[in-house]
């Protein structure tokens, strides 16, 4: 508005004047804050920025982190996260993971329930995090990268070991562990508890590598579908069980017994003739329950196992991760006092 207009309407020279500053001004703060709010979207844009694909592989196989990914505790995982690396925020972990920032909060609050079994969303938190294979295992996923399971159409399921030069590298390989999975869900077992050894199991075979024989029947084919239902593997199309007690058990050292009936006991008397290695879950009940009682009185059905250790076995807390644990360590313990 010129000054003669501004004179019509009444307003002194003056006063226009400052009017003009006035509208300058405002104009003037409109461009600075717009550039503002540029910058700071800018710099937000930069911050969302984190790459999970940097995280050192060290972080995953901390023991704190390791107890969250077999627990499947997200609350707990995203804390420690969080923790550890500062320039990941709560909103750049609900982009990653495509969860509402919402969601997030609670979980790192404790405000959800942490622990998580839904497999669609543990896939997206491995997923957008990259979290490396034998992390994701430990999940009870499959592994991102290809994982071949073969079916010997002539015998059991099994890994199979790497090809390897054995010329070249100057040594022959270790011998493949190989597990026979024995027992049913009979009147008197827990079912509970044989849905947790089940789930328990087939990642220990899936970290482990281990070959696994099993009846056409039982808990045994059901760890094998399981890895063939939640791990999807490639390859794995159908289960071949074997029919015969001896040929359950034939080729195995270690044979691993949940529930089961009068079936599962021909099978542990088959195995004890063979000098096999027998690891009940006695929780599991059945036969299991019944051949750990016997076990304890008469140290010569296990006398490959420390007294400690066979005491664990009646002691687990968690009847799924505890009986694992001292199955792997059994094995481990085992093989290292053979060579």
């Amino acid at each position: 508005m010129n000054e003669a207009v501004a004179a019509t309407r009444g307003i002194s020279p003056r006063d226009h004047l400052a009017n003009h500053r006035c509208a300058v001004a405002r104009r003037s703060y409109a461009l600075e804050w717009g550039n503002l709010r540029s910058k700071a979207n800018n710099d937000v844009t930069r911050r969302r920025v984190f790459d999970p694909g940097a995280v050192p592989e060290g972080f995953w196989r901390r023991d704190d982190v390791q107890q969250s990914l077999t627990h499947r505790d997200v609350g707990r995982l995203f804390r420690l996260f969080l923790d550890e690396f500062a320039d990941c925020t709560q909103t750049q972990l609900a982009l990653l993971t495509e969860h509402d920032r919402s969601d997030i909060s609670n979980w790192v609050r404790g405000a959800r329930q942490g622990r998580v079994s839904d497999i669609e969303v543990l896939t997206r938190i491995a997923d957008g995090l990259q979290i490396p294979d034998q992390a994701r295992l430990q999940l009870g996923l499959a592994p991102a990268g290809p994982v071949d399971i073969k079916v010997d159409l002539a015998g059991p399921w099994h890994f199979p070991e790497e090809q390897v030069d054995a010329s070249a590298a100057g040594t022959a390989q270790p011998e493949q562990v190989h597990l026979a999975i024995c027992g049913s869900r009979a009147p008197d077992t827990d079912a509970s508890v044989i849905d947790a050894a089940v789930r328990c199991l087939a990642r220990l075979v899936m970290s482990r590598q281990y070959k696994v024989s099993h009846g056409p029947v039982g808990v045994g084919i059901e760890v094998m579908t399981y890895i063939a239902d939640q791990y999807r593997p490639p390859d794995v199309a159908l289960a071949l069980g074997l029919f015969g007690h001896r040929n359950v058990i034939h080729d195995a050292k270690y044979v691993i017994v949940l529930g089961g009936s009068a079936g599962t006991r021909t099978e542990i008397d088959l195995a004890l003739s063979m000098g096999k290695r027998v690891i009940p879950l006695p929780c599991s009940g059945g036969t299991a329950r019944r051949f750990y009682h016997q076990a304890a009185r008469d140290k010569r059905l296990r006398q490959w196992m420390a007294d400690d250790h066979f005491a664990a076995l009646n002691a687990c807390d968690d009847p799924g991760e505890d009986f694992i644990r001292i199955v792997e360590h059994l094995i481990t313990t085992d093989l290292g006092a053979s060579e």
